[in-house]
């Protein structure tokens, strides 16, 4: 597969016809000059992005995440409305002095 790769850009990069084709006077053609800039402008152009890397590489399959490692990042302030509820449900006389301590 790499050797039909090569073989046609060795065809293509510079050369108009596939081969070098010579004017009468054995001098590079108009058009043979016309693709050697236009593959000397297409080689400095070509910027491979960290977008375009991402592209190349594919498709990443989703882990499912394990509940353990999602516990870790816990939000304080849900933490003290949930021992505030938990409060209010089970002593509720209580809950009141409790609302301002935790």
């Amino acid at each position: 597969e790499s050797s039909v790769v090569e073989e046609l850009l060795r065809n293509s990069l510079d050369k108009a016809y596939g081969k070098q084709v010579l004017t009468w006077e054995g001098e590079i053609s108009a058009v043979s000059q016309d693709a050697i800039r236009d593959a000397a402008w297409a080689r400095s152009e070509t910027v491979i992005d960290e977008w375009d890397e991402e592209f190349d590489r594919g498709k990443v399959k989703k882990i499912k995440k394990l509940k353990r490692e999602r516990r870790r990042h816990f939000n304080p302030f849900q933490q003290l409305q949930s021992k505030r509820n938990f409060w209010s449900v089970t002593h509720p006389a209580k809950a009141a002095s409790l609302s301002y301590r935790l």
